[in-house]
């Protein structure tokens, strides 16, 4: 009965661990679906309207998970940094409950240009 009590605990504990895990990922797939669509349109006549923001945190080295590239002529550059904070933010709080991997996922930075009137990502290397 004992090793049944602690079996069923354990097991409990588990699951509400990963349900948790799975409405944070769940949040932070729709605030990246969000983030998609409101930087969509990348229409530009330069290349001055052309930015990058960095997204998210990696967990192992540090640094943004990734670059996302967006044309302020078509939406606020306010709007892009309150939803790249909100996804940096929930990231930090889920690297904050996952052990350290030991692999660093390289993300190279990358500087955007408008080419062909729209904004485009160059890897810097």
């Amino acid at each position: 009965m004992k090793y049944q009590c602690l079996a069923l605990f354990l097991l409990t504990g588990l699951l509400t661990g990963c349900s948790s895990t799975q409405s944070t990922r769940a949040t932070d797939n729709d605030d990246n679906q969000a983030l998609s669509e409101l930087v969509a349109d990348k229409g530009c006549d330069a290349s001055f309207q052309c930015k990058v923001i960095g997204v998210g945190e990696r967990q192992t080295c540090g640094g943004p998970s990734q670059y996302v590239v967006y044309s302020v002529r078509n939406v606020e550059e306010s709007q892009v940094e309150q939803r790249a904070l909100a996804i940096t933010r929930q990231e930090q709080a889920l690297n904050q409950q996952t052990p350290p991997s030991d692999v660093c996922k390289q993300v190279l930075p990358i500087q955007a240009l408008c080419i062909n009137s729209q904004c485009q990502a160059i890897t810097l290397k």
